[in-house]
């Protein structure tokens, strides 16, 4: 358990360093935004397009893992969204609140602490939990908060909902990281190759994506924690999303995909383990801009990313114990 929190310190460390910086006006809370484009668009994008590329998506298993995360995601979508509506909160706030009770944070962590812990194999999986995270969770969370017809109240119509939905689903494919994993998948299916110049570029790009992204996590958390905290929101409530995505997240997925194994859903015990790492992830640090961009309570939100986040370094290394990560180490 101490080796496995050791590990972490780093990647923990450069948030710790993005915050430290946000809250004294080193990087001013305007520029923080065009950190997170600079991360989304370029840094990140490069990564992912260089490990689709690479043949990190065509592994053994991988669809069944998927199937086994979407419906963990789906189960814990459904729990943040019961729990959002016997709290009072209107579609708009409830569906921004479930959405960042499932969505791990799986670009800005993810990726460079879990190859770190798991070694690169774990690149493949971890960024196809990006699908069903931007192309489902997101779609539905989206045209559950736009069900509300523009009102405070919630609507019924059930054509209301389908447009809701379509509109969610063509805004989760303008997602850059999407269209680079496909890019990337197409280059590995045809066995293409970048001109050495652009391919240095791209992974000059892709080597910035690490630190850049965790610093900038840790700006977002400091401009989170800067915001008054609204007087209808109590803190006690915000545990129940915090508990969800931090236990009952891995929890299912990890059930999920041991049942769906023995009923004979081809997936492999590595790839297993990496996506219920995955889902222990703290909450990500975008939905709060989403929210912002929705006119939801971007205060509610960013606290259940404050909160996790903080709780993360010892929930995930807990989870890396009971799943016997050591022993995955020992063998990589």
């Amino acid at each position: 358990m101490i080796d496995l929190l050791l590990l972490f310190i780093p990647f923990f460390a450069l948030v710790l360093l993005g915050w430290v910086a946000a809250r004294r006006g080193v990087v001013p809370i305007d520029g923080i935004g065009s950190l997170n484009s600079f991360v989304l668009y370029f840094g990140l994008s490069a990564m992912v397009f260089r490990l689709s590329a690479s043949g990190a998506l065509m592994q053994e298993g991988l669809l069944g893992l998927l199937l086994a995360y979407g419906l963990a995601g789906s189960v814990v979508t459904a729990l943040a969204l019961i729990w959002a509506v016997r709290a009072g909160l209107v579609r708009r706030d409830g569906g921004l609140v479930a959405l960042v009770t499932a969505f791990p944070n799986t670009g800005f962590l993810g990726l460079p602490l879990l190859t770190g812990l798991l070694g690169p194999q774990a690149a493949g999986p971890v960024a196809a939990t990006l699908i069903v995270d931007v192309l489902l969770l997101s779609s539905l969370c989206l045209a559950w908060a736009h069900s509300h017809a523009a009102q405070d109240a919630p609507g019924d119509d059930p054509q209301e909902v389908w447009h809701a939905v379509q509109a969610s689903l063509k805004g989760a494919l303008r997602n850059p990281l999407l269209w680079s994993m496909a890019v990337g998948m197409a280059f590995a299916a045809l066995h293409w190759h970048l001109p050495k110049p652009v391919d240095e570029t791209v992974r000059l790009l892709g080597l910035s994506a690490t630190p850049t992204a965790l610093f900038t996590l840790g700006a977002i958390l400091a401009r989170a924690q800067m915001q008054p905290l609204h007087v209808e929101v109590a803190m006690p409530g915000i545990q129940v999303p915090a508990v969800l995505k931090l236990a009952v997240h891995p929890m299912l997925v990890c059930a999920l995909g041991w049942g769906l194994h023995r009923a004979g859903v081809t997936l492999t015990d590595a790839g297993l383990l990496t996506v219920t790492m995955a889902a222990a992830l703290p909450s990500a640090s975008n939905v709060s801009m989403l929210a912002e961009r929705e006119g939801a309570n971007t205060t509610l939100v960013a606290r259940v990313i404050l909160w996790t986040t903080a709780c993360a370094l010892v929930t995930v290394a807990l989870w890396a114990h009971l799943l016997g990560v050591q022993a995955a180490l020992a063998t990589t």
